[in-house]
């Protein structure tokens, strides 16, 4: 594993994510699990190649439980989440949607007839977003007009400066999609970006995300996959170390502390209930025990 920092590089995590969404295409392939037919043009062609056979793909799958229990399920459930709240916000009048930390989110493309009067701005490291065009260009997808990069480095660079230039406008109804992005910031960089959502001026506007839990060291082992998660990220993941949680107890007051009304919480247990296409398959059962959405919107 590369340790150069990740302003060094595109996102491996977000390489990682792009592949478990192809997979769950090949799985599922349904308008609700697997719904992510571009992100195989993501990853690298030994990989694309590999996951046509139903019997590597389930190899993979439990390959990355014994080192990530669970994550393979979150990332189709947190898709599947994601999903359905992006297509509710534009049917319901959005007009303006900002992707924290696009990776390789591929829902502006998959949805572009739907959202093709939305303003579209795509927030990420320049390297990711750098292969993310190329990757695109290779494949033959146009990038829709409606959309625009804006390359930032979250614990560095001002949020309202880069968005602002990106043509970013407060009054409008916008939807904040935070996907996989807050675990990997410094607090004070997580702090900006939902300061900088409170002061939106449409009310209707929302904010949504994923967080990790905080979890006492004598309650770890009472939450699915949570050791052995903490055991790999310390091992092979210096170059994306997790470095912000939230005491879920908290996590109201945290954000009303910071300008915003939360809308919903949903725990690990409700994102298997809700979101987990077959509860009684093996490797689709449970997510990582520390893993949490929420929705917000300004107070």
């Amino acid at each position: 594993m590369s340790k150069k920092s990740i302003e060094e590089q595109h996102s491996d995590t977000a390489m990682v994510a792009a592949a478990f969404r192809a997979v769950a295409h090949r799985e599922f392939a349904n308008s609700i699990f697997g719904s992510d037919d571009l992100a195989r043009h993501f990853i690298p062609p030994f990989q694309k190649f590999l996951i046509k056979f139903k019997t590597i793909r389930n190899l993979g799958i439990k390959r990355h439980n014994k080192y990530t229990p669970g994550g393979f399920a979150y990332v189709v459930a947190r898709t599947a989440f994601f999903d359905r709240i992006f297509v509710e916000a534009v049917k319901s009048g959005t007009t303006q949607i900002v992707l924290v930390g696009a990776g390789y989110d591929t829902r502006a493309y998959r949805y572009a007839n739907l959202c093709a009067d939305c303003k579209v701005i795509e927030l990420d490291i320049e390297t990711t977003q750098a292969r993310k065009k190329h990757c695109l260009e290779r494949a033959g997808i146009a990038i829709p007009g409606n959309i625009t990069f804006a390359p930032i480095n979250f614990n560095r660079d001002s949020l309202s400066n880069i968005l602002l230039n990106a043509g970013y406008d407060a009054s409008e109804k916008t939807l904040f999609l935070w996907e996989g992005v807050s675990m990997y910031l410094e607090k004070e960089a997580v702090n900006a970006m939902l300061q900088f959502v409170s002061a939106c001026r449409h009310q209707e506007s929302l904010i949504v995300f994923d967080y990790i839990a905080s979890i006492r060291a004598e309650d770890v082992h009472s939450h699915y996959g949570v050791k052995t998660w903490q055991e790999t990220w310390r091992k092979y993941r210096q170059a994306e170390p997790f470095k912000f949680d939230i005491d879920e107890t908290r996590i109201k007051s945290f954000l009303r502390d910071r300008g915003l009304n939360m809308q919903s919480h949903w725990l690990s247990v409700d994102i298997e209930n809700q979101f987990l296409p077959y509860s009684n398959a093996e490797d689709l059962a449970k997510v990582a025990g520390w893993f949490r959405f929420v929705t917000a919107s300004p107070a």
